[in-house]
């Protein structure tokens, strides 16, 4: 049988993993903006139900 695993490991490409990176920031960025703004709705609904 033949083993398909290449002996070497790929190269490291910094490039993409700072790519990849940056891509995971942004993304949790708008998530907690999201969250954050969510949380001041709600917040501002509550209040103004409650008067």
């Amino acid at each position: 049988m033949t083993d398909q695993t290449p002996e070497t490991p790929e190269p490291f490409d910094e490039a993409e993993y700072r790519r990849r990176q940056r891509s995971r920031a942004n993304l949790m960025a708008v998530l907690l903006i999201g969250l954050a703004l969510l949380f001041f709705f709600i917040t501002i609904a509550k209040m103004t139900i409650l008067k």
